[in-house]
């Protein structure tokens, strides 16, 4: 975002983010509440808390890194608006896995750990964790780096679409940490390259 952007256009492109995050929760909690245990619907709900502590949204986190990356104040508004489309790409990920979810299945409590375990422990994982926040992050500022002035409208397009884009990153990776955990790893390893590209 440039400097040309009057405050009522950030302020847009913020709240954008917010609502984008805020419905995409709401109808994971609608999913997740109806379709499994209601202890996944508490690990979702630490999974957000530790998404917002790991995000560069999160203050503390950012006047870490401020000084060493020679930030601004207008760069941590950039992070946290893609901040709220990374969080809800993660939550929507959850929530799609699991609509498809058949409680009659015989896997079904074999599914049902499965994004438990990927929930307490992939996710908390802070080496995975980076390696996908990451990878959304570079893809997001690569979109939205360009010096032509985009609309509130334009930032929200382009970053459901790569919030989209992660949704089915991460749907996969639960797909093959419950049918091929070397189809997981070897996914994570293409996201990391991807970054150094």
């Amino acid at each position: 975002m440039e400097n040309k952007y009057d405050p009522k256009e950030i302020i847009e492109i913020i709240e954008n983010g917010k609502r984008y995050l805020y419905k995409t929760k709401g109808e994971a909690i609608s999913i997740l509440s109806e379709k499994t245990p209601r202890e996944l619907l508490s690990d979702l709900d630490s999974l957000l808390k530790t998404m917002a502590n790991r995000t560069i949204c999160n203050k503390n986190l950012f006047d870490n890194i401020k000084k060493e990356y020679n930030l601004d104040e207008g760069d941590r508004i950039k992070f946290c608006i893609t901040d709220y489309y990374f969080i809800a790409g993660i939550v929507g990920s959850i929530g799609k896995y699991v609509e498809k979810l058949d409680p009659k299945d015989p896997d079904y409590n074999k599914k049902v750990d499965n994004i438990k375990e990927f929930i307490k422990r992939d996710l908390t994982d802070r080496t995975i964790f980076y390696i996908i926040y990451s990878g959304f992050s570079k893809k997001a500022f690569k979109e939205l780096k360009n010096k032509e002035k985009k609309s509130p409208e334009d930032y929200n397009y382009i970053l459901q679409k790569i919030s989209n884009d992660l949704m089915n990153t991460v749907e996969n990776l639960l797909e093959y940490r419950i049918k091929n955990k070397k189809q997981f790893y070897n996914s994570l390893l293409e996201i990391e390259k991807s970054i150094y590209k």
